[in-house]
Order: C-alpha cells, then structure tokens, then sequence
C-alpha cells in the first residue's frame, strides 16, 4: 500500500508568493521605466537630490538578476504538477482497463463478490484523491495478479503484460507524487530568497516616493512625479507598499461654501 501526503500547503503558500512577487517586481519595473524614459532620465541624473540616482542605479543593476532567480524558482513546481497530472491519468487509465476486464470475467464465472470490487467507471477513478486512487489501483492489480490462472481470464484480457502495465503505472504515480515535494521545498527557499530581496526593493520604492518630490520645481518635474505615482499604484494590486498619497486638495473658502451651484 501506498501512502502520500495529501497536497501539500506549501505549494498553496508558493502560488500566492509567486503572485505577490511578479506583481512586485512589475511594479519596480514600471517605475524604472519613468525614471530611464528620455523624458526624465536628465532630469533625476543632472539635478539633486544625488540620493535619487544611486536608488535608482541600484535597482537598474539588481531587478534582471531577481527576476531570473523568481523565474528558476517557479518553474519546476510547474514542471512538477505537470508530470504529476499525467501520471494520474496513465494509473487512472490502466486501473480502469483492468478492472473492466475484471468485472467482465468475474460476471461470466460467477463471482459476484469480487465483481463488485472491480466493477468500476472511470469517473469514479477521476475523483479520487491521490491516496485513493493508488490504494484502489493496487486493490484492482492485485485482484488481476490472483486471476490471472483462472479459466477464461486471458480471453478477456487479463493477462500477466497487462498486469505489469498496472504496476509500472502505480510505481510511476508513486514517483512523481513524492519527489515534488523536495523541489516544491526547495522552491520556497529560493523564493524566499527572492521575497527578502524584493522586500528591500520595496523598501527603495518608499525612499523614492519621498525624493521624487523635490523635483517639483518645474513643470517637466510635476509629470515626472505624476508618471511615477501612476506606475506606483501597480504595487497596491499586488498587496504591497502603497503609492504616495496625492496632495490635499486646499479647502475651499468660506464665500465659496455658501454660493449655490451654478444653474439655479
């Protein structure tokens, strides 16, 4: 008998990080791409504060190599649901080819007792759980393994190839049910890798959000810092660092209170 653990929260845990994190590093990247355009670029590198140009160097230098490592980091969990989807459906299909040929000879040789344990369809195989389906596929290899020497059972398929198919079928599923969870592992260290660092982008986001203000001096300045918050609200999708709040509007004056609307 075979055991697994049932899904593993982790990979739960590693879907919602991977989100979070590409949200995150678009968010840095939009930004950097406000700052690089040829519309702002003199405008931050030729004026103070000098704080504001090393930020932005730093994450020019950093964001391609994090985001490379956040894409290793995904990939093989992808890689590994992927082969574990396929090795269900090839133990579903063999479970199920045996156990009809099954459930055929125990109909004709009279055997309603084990008919009845093979007398399966296939949507009933699909909506196991894992554990499940190995536990019910080693039932029906094992029902096949005791029949095989009995009368009419070749003629109906039961045969020691099919037999074997089963079980390389079971040894396969077994396979790619336990090995995801090292790499799934593995992954999450590795993104949390990522996270600490893009945690530390974010942390530069905030820094910027206060520098950019001190270029509001000119009107090429003011769309620089309106470009940036715009590329900044990216971040607040995404759950993280919020986008500088826009400038109070200035209450209005008391004669103005008191006007009525124009029109009536």
């Amino acid at each position: 008998m075979f055991f697994f653990v049932a899904e593993f929260p982790l990979s739960h845990t590693i879907v919602g990080m991977k989100q979070r994190l590409s949200t995150q590093l678009n968010s840095v990247r939009a930004c950097l791409d406000v700052a690089g355009s040829s519309d702002y670029r003199s405008l931050w590198s030729s004026n103070p504060p000098a704080g504001f140009g090393s930020r932005i160097a730093q994450l020019e230098n950093e964001i391609d190599g994090v985001t490379v490592k956040a894409g290793i980091a995904g990939a093989v969990t992808e890689g590994a649901s992927d082969a574990k989807a396929a090795a269900e459906r090839a133990l579903e299909d063999a479970t199920y080819v045996l156990a009809r040929a099954l459930a055929v000879h125990f109909k004709h040789s009279g055997d309603l007792e084990r008919r009845g344990k093979a007398d399966l369809t296939k949507s009933e195989l699909v909506r196991l759980s894992a554990q499940e389906l190995a536990n019910k596929a080693t039932a029906i290899r094992d029902l096949g393994s005791a029949a095989i020497q009995e009368p009419g059972a070749a003629d109906c398929g039961i045969t020691a190839e099919r037999v074997d198919a089963l079980s390389r079928a079971i040894d396969e599923f077994s396979g790619v049910m336990g090995a995801p969870r090292g790499k799934i592992a593995n992954r999450g260290a590795l993104l949390r890798e990522v996270e600490s660092v893009v945690a530390a982008f974010m942390d530069t986001l905030d820094d910027l959000d206060d520098l950019i203000l001190q270029f509001d001096r000119t009107p090429a300045g003011h769309r620089f810092i309106e470009a940036w918050r715009r590329a900044r609200i990216l971040v607040d999708a995404g759950g993280g660092s919020s986008a500088p709040e826009p400038a109070a509007s200035p209450p209005a004056s008391p004669a103005a209170a008191t006007q009525p609307p124009v029109g009536r």
